[in-house]
């Protein structure tokens, strides 16, 4: 029997989902809402926080049914990580480099279902993202994968990631844990948050979508980043990835908000984010979801947009 707290929790968070609508239909123009379908990148009624404290992380750890997930390289995870988590590295989940192919471009479903299960990643799983670093963008490629495959309402990532919980000097380890238990692990793929070329080329020209340039903005300005062109794609805004958090955490959501309302990226349309080759611009991606943007991600990034004949801002605007 459905206990009396759980009813009430029930009709609180559907109030509050209503109330979220309501205000997000208010402040955008009839034009932005008619007709608009769910944005790809729209959390759930009862999803879990995109963000958890170490606090919160210590208290559940030994969750029968959670998954912690370091993400690093080899060597950062062998000489630490928090107890109990499983090694994560990006080629775990990106497609096979090839000669003159793109980078760290999404694999395919096969190979990220064998990921997940060997993981032990189910489909009732909690899952927890942890970065090794102050640099966020590979563990928000994580998530961004597990959002892909349908796992992200049951996702967070970890504030201020493993040298946060190392300063607090809570529980580590060397040691890789036991092999995980067997697992069913049902992909719910979401195409849909990754744009395409053609896509990002149509925002440029009927301008949309908000296209967010997560790069450092010398990237932007035209630092060429040995890609075959230097510049930025026509109409983007520049939001750089240093701007977001501090110190491994992100900024709160006020500061963020401000940060995306100065280069006018408002909830009027959908945002693209881009970066260098779509592991930076997940993090913009993730800031996007934190402020109820309707947000993809532009995986080919600048490599491929570089790499082509499309039209381009080069430095000093020509």
């Amino acid at each position: 029997m459905t206990s009396l707290f759980a009813r009430r929790l029930t009709r609180a968070a559907m109030a509050a989902t209503v109330l979220t609508a309501l205000a997000c239909r208010a402040s955008a123009p009839a034009s932005a809402t008619s007709g608009r379908t769910t944005p790809p990148n729209a959390r759930g009624a009862n999803a879990a926080p995109m963000l958890v404290s170490t606090a919160w992380v210590a208290e559940h750890a030994a969750d029968r049914d959670l998954v912690i997930l370091h993400v690093g390289s080899k060597a950062q995870y062998d000489s630490s990580h928090v107890a109990g988590s499983r090694h994560v590295s990006l080629d775990d989940i990106a497609l096979p480099q090839q000669p003159g192919s793109l980078t760290l471009q999404m694999a395919g479903t096969e190979q990220l279902t064998a990921w997940a299960v060997r993981n032990g990643i189910g489909d009732g799983t909690r899952v927890i993202v942890v970065p090794h670093d102050l640099n966020l963008q590979s563990a928000t490629r994580v998530f961004f994968t597990l959002s892909y495959l349908g796992a992200g309402d049951r996702t967070s990532l970890m504030d201020g990631g493993f040298q946060a919980w190392k300063g607090e000097q809570r529980a580590v380890s060397s040691s890789a844990p036991a092999a995980a238990p067997s697992v069913t692990f049902t992909p719910r793929v979401r195409p849909e948050l990754i744009a395409l070329v053609g896509q990002v080329e149509t925002a440029t020209q009927d301008k949309s979508r908000h296209i967010v340039d997560a790069r450092l903005t010398r990237f932007y300005n035209g630092d060429g980043g040995g890609y075959p062109r230097p510049g930025h794609i026509p109409t983007a805004v520049n939001i750089p990835i240093s701007s977001v958090s501090v110190n491994g955490f992100f900024r709160p959501r006020a500061e963020l908000e401000a940060l995306f309302m100065a280069q006018q990226v408002d909830r009027s349309k959908p945002v693209i984010t881009y970066c260098h080759i779509g592991q930076q611009a997940t993090l913009l991606w993730f800031v996007a979801t934190l402020l109820q943007r309707d947000a993809r991600m532009y995986d080919g990034s600048f490599q491929e947009w570089s790499g082509s004949t499309r039209p381009i801002v080069a430095p000093g605007g020509k």
